[in-house]
């Protein structure tokens, strides 16, 4: 059985200190963190790359070049977009234990449904009918069901970010699924930790429209938070940035 060389970012920090003592600590961190981000992501790829062939004895799955520089040009662009926002009272106006589903949806109709453009100039337009059922989710059967009992409240009091993001976002990823094309916004914000929540987190707001339509409005699909980082790495190992496709 092979051994891992490193089961986590702290070993590889400690390694390359060891081999490259040229490099200051912050210095020899930020690769570390960049490297890992690497391993990690191809890891996700190479699983999911499993799922789709027939595994023979002797003949392992292995990432072609282009595939691992796609990766890591991929986690470039990451680091290079990813920008924290500091959350202020406008962002977080739907926290609280006392904000129900029946104010989650005045403020959807209120405040969210209508037309924008992203900061790219692209349009999108949100539907109130099929843009609330984001909040919804019926985890025995994985549909969105705008019934009481599937309310999220994560989701609901994060309803102020969802313009936020598809207006401020610069790390923007995108994939085409059959017909359809899709567009990923993120975003990170750093806000109180309310509800016992983690203290910062990703943010994903998901539009969509017919891959030959250029010429209506991109469609709100849904949005979510993603708390784990491990979560958001394995998310974006499925897209691709969308500065890399023509006519985004």
């Amino acid at each position: 059985m092979e051994i891992p060389l490193f089961s986590t970012q702290e070993e590889i920090l400690k390694k390359l200190q060891t081999i490259a003592r040229l490099h200051t600590f912050e210095n020899a961190k930020t690769i570390s963190h960049i490297f890992y981000d690497v391993f990690k992501i191809a890891y996700y790829a190479l699983g999911r790359k499993k799922e789709g062939v027939q595994l023979l004895p002797g003949f392992p799955v292995l990432l072609k070049r282009k595939d691992v520089s796609r990766l890591v040009k991929l986690i470039d662009y990451h680091h290079s977009n990813d920008k924290t926002y500091t959350v202020d009272h406008e962002l977080t106006q739907c926290f609280g234990y006392n904000y129900a589903e029946s104010d989650a949806l005045k403020f959807f109709e209120t405040y969210v449904e209508g037309d924008l453009t992203d900061k790219f100039g692209r349009k999108i337009h949100i539907d109130l009918d099929d843009g609330i059922k984001f909040m919804y989710k019926d985890y025995g059967t994985g549909r969105h069901e705008v019934k009481s009992e599937y309310y999220l409240p994560h989701r609901g009091k994060r309803l102020p970010w969802i313009r936020h993001t598809l207006c401020n976002s610069t790390s923007i990823y995108t994939k085409t699924e059959g017909t359809q094309r899709e567009i990923m916004y993120l975003c990170r914000y750093d806000l109180p930790n309310y509800d016992n929540e983690s203290n910062q987190c990703y943010w994903a707001v998901i539009v969509k429209k017919q891959k030959k339509d250029k010429a209506s409005p991109y469609n709100f699909k849904t949005a979510f938070p993603i708390i784990k980082y491990n979560n958001l790495l394995k998310r974006i190992e499925r897209y691709q940035p969308v500065i890399e496709v023509e006519s985004a």
